[in-house]
């Protein structure tokens, strides 16, 4: 009987059981008693026969494969195929025992011959399978569609995509673990993932690829069967995938643990990006290879893709610039070339980035530690120009990004201020906390407008006063008091004795944060306000005492110190004061003769303001905003609690203070430490 025959018969055979006929019924009932349809029909299927798969690719090599058995060579006979895949059947629980299906019908729901027919006509069924799976909300409905209809091998990936779909969709808070529970318990889903270890060796190679990446997604144990299969079956598929399955494939891949199968596809897929990187056309195609490339890559090929995307700058559009330094930040690779051409790219299309975008442009340059004073100014540019444009909470999350790298963006600060002056109800409990840290930690208040600002603010928080939780309102007092802001409501809450308990009992107490920030806060009282009493336990708070060992000297600041003193003698180093202020050298000198004196020294009764205590602090780059020596928000309330017990303090830029010889650091203290004047912020230098 030649293949034509043997076509026009199976189409006979499916439209009588389609029609529901008598004949077609017995023809299934004889099926289903016979060791094969074939046999049924008539047809002398040789073993030399090959079999057309669902895509016009001849199944000349049939094999099931898992992490335990090895891996079939050669053709074998339809029946025989069909007998070692029942005998293997997957085990889809978590107890690693095998349990063989029950239904004796199994062996039928993958039969090549039935593919045939499916691939050139579609499949003959009542129900149309594509437009059903669109109206499924939940595993179930998908589950049970499987269960009228046999699913062919051209759907298999649909119905497990149409799950993941769903399972996205459910959300965190929602029937989830119920869902899962009820698709790993129900029969179909068995029959599913049989069907589909089956199916993966004839799989188009995209339904490979999207059926593997929904079985990973759904969480199917990574020990089944099913899931080793997949991985054993695409490994010896690996030289057929192109951009696109190389990328899905990754995708999967980063949510899996170690294993045999896993870091063996994920090395093959490296060494294919390798080669393949040469030929490499486009950005576009050079991002969907750059999946296989993670932080745990060889350092040879991180350097050959970052190597290739430099050399498709040209052809670099802003959505691929982004891409780049996101990738940058995820392989932890520091490319200065590639991150200048990216940011350059940027710069020049600002406005047409999404605010998504730039966030996580922001966070990828956090992480490579880019800070880079033209891309932050242009977004921060960027932002003031379409302030209008702006929620708050859209606000809130820009200043956070930029506090990150200590970026302080003056005119886009003194506009956002002015808009809370004119209307502060724009700001929310939520929103007032974030912001306040924001202006706390980048030491800014809004010239001329200073006052205003921050009674705006206090006027919010008292809205919320009686509401407020214990630690919220620390937080925002602490950020007040770095600000040089003492609100005598929030204050006085702050204090009673059952917030303070609340506070010292949390389970953040451990880190010592809470206890640090409540001693800070009684100290700018005592200091600043001169507030000699406090009430119940406050008097008792005690902060985690400073380490002086941890901290370091700097020689070329010791070096120039011990010049200008004449005496090393004269120099202290390392004190700790109120038990939470390092100061990294102290000295005394003599305001009328401008001299260093002993520590020793006693002046003269009469003239007790003669001799002067100078605390030298060594500060480095990450304590000054980007870009300028503007000290942030600690380090300026450290210099005025100094101040507020009689230190004379000189800051020394240390970053700065390096790229001098010695005399230029010689005359540098030597003006400082003797200038009659407030505290020094070498902002002049």
């Amino acid at each position: 009987m030649n293949d034509k025959v043997c076509l026009y018969a199976l189409r006979m055979v499916r439209y009588l059981q389609t029609c529901n006929s008598s004949v077609g019924k017995q023809i299934v009932q004889t099926t289903r008693n016979s060791t094969s349809r074939s046999a049924v029909l008539g047809l002398n299927i040789s073993v030399k026969t090959n079999f057309p798969c669902a895509y016009g690719q001849p199944a000349t090599s049939f094999r099931f494969l898992s992490n335990v058995a090895s891996v079939s060579q050669g053709v074998k006979d339809l029946n025989s195929a069909k007998e070692e895949s029942t005998a293997a059947a997957p085990n889809i629980s978590d107890n690693g025992v095998h349990k063989p299906f029950e239904d004796k019908t199994d062996a039928n729901y993958l039969d090549l011959t039935e593919e045939v027919e499916r691939t050139e006509k579609g499949s003959s069924s009542s129900v149309n399978l594509p437009e059903e799976f669109q109206k499924c909300c939940s595993f179930s409905d998908v589950l049970d569609l499987c269960g009228i209809d046999p699913v062919s091998l051209q759907h298999i990936s649909r119905v497990f995509t149409t799950m993941w779909t769903i399972y996205k969709n459910i959300g965190k808070e929602g029937k989830l673990d119920y869902e899962k529970q009820f698709m790993m318990k129900h029969p179909n889903f068995k029959k599913l993932c049989y069907q589909a270890m089956l199916a993966a060796p004839v799989m188009n190679k995209t339904d490979l690829v999207y059926t593997f990446y929904s079985v990973v997604k759904l969480q199917v144990p990574q020990k089944t069967k099913l899931v080793q299969t997949l991985l054993r079956v695409c490994q010896d598929r690996l030289s057929e995938f192109e951009e696109r399955e190389i990328s899905v494939l990754a995708k999967a891949l980063k949510s899996m643990e170690s294993c045999a199968n896993v870091d063996s596809l994920r090395a093959g897929l490296r060494l294919l990006v390798g080669l393949r990187l040469p030929d490499v056309p486009s950005p576009s195609v050079l991002q969907s290879l750059m999946m296989c490339v993670g932080p745990d890559a060889p350092l040879l090929l991180q350097k050959k893709v970052v190597r290739k995307a430099v050399e498709l700058r040209d052809q670099f559009t802003p959505p691929n610039a982004i891409h780049m330094i996101k990738f940058l930040a995820e392989i932890k690779f520091r490319s200065l070339p590639l991150l200048n051409i990216s940011k350059r790219i940027i710069i020049d299309e600002i406005h047409s980035v999404p605010f998504r975008d730039i966030l996580h442009v922001l966070k990828a340059c956090k992480q490579l530690s880019f800070t880079d004073e033209e891309l932050l100014t242009a977004v921060g540019d960027y932002f003031l120009n379409t302030i209008h444009m702006w929620q708050t909470n859209e606000i809130k999350l820009y200043l956070q990004s930029m506090t990150g790298f200590g970026f302080r963006h003056v005119p886009f600060l003194d506009a956002f201020a002015d808009r809370v002056i004119e209307n502060p109800q724009t700001l929310t409990l939520k929103n007032l906390l974030p912001i306040s840290i924001v202006y706390a930690v980048l030491n800014h208040l809004p010239e001329g407008r200073s006052q205003q600002f921050l009674e705006a603010l206090n006027s919010c928080l008292q809205l919320h006063l009686e509401s407020i939780l214990p630690s919220y309102l620390l937080d925002i007092v602490f950020a007040f008091c770095m600000l040089g802001f003492f609100p005598p409501l929030p204050l006085e809450k702050l204090m009673k004795d059952d917030v303070i308990q609340e506070l010292l009992t949390s389970e953040n107490l451990l880190d010592g944060t809470i206890a640090q920030k409540l001693h800070s806060v009684k100290l700018c009282l005592q200091l600043e306000l001169k507030s000699t009493t406090f009430p119940g336990i406050a008097e008792s708070i005690q902060p985690v005492a400073v380490s002086a060992s941890r901290r370091t000297c700097v020689p070329e600041v010791e070096t120039a110190l011990e010049i200008v003193a004449e005496d090393p003698t004269h120099l202290k180093q390392a004190i700790t004061l109120c038990s939470q202020f390092f100061i990294d050298y102290s000295l005394n000198i003599d305001t009328e003769q401008n001299m260093v004196v002993p520590l020793t020294y006693t002046p003269l009764p009469d003239n007790d303001k003669q001799t002067k205590r100078v605390a030298v602090l060594c500060l480095y780059e990450s304590h000054f905003a980007v870009g300028s020596l503007h000290l942030l928000g600690l380090h300026a309330m450290k210099i005025r609690l100094l101040k507020a017990v009689d230190y004379h303090v000189v800051v020394v830029p240390v970053h700065k203070f390096k790229t001098l010889d010695i005399e230029e650091r010689v005359l540098f203290l030597r003006n400082r430490i003797f200038s009659n004047g407030s505290p020094v912020t070498v902002e002049q230098e």
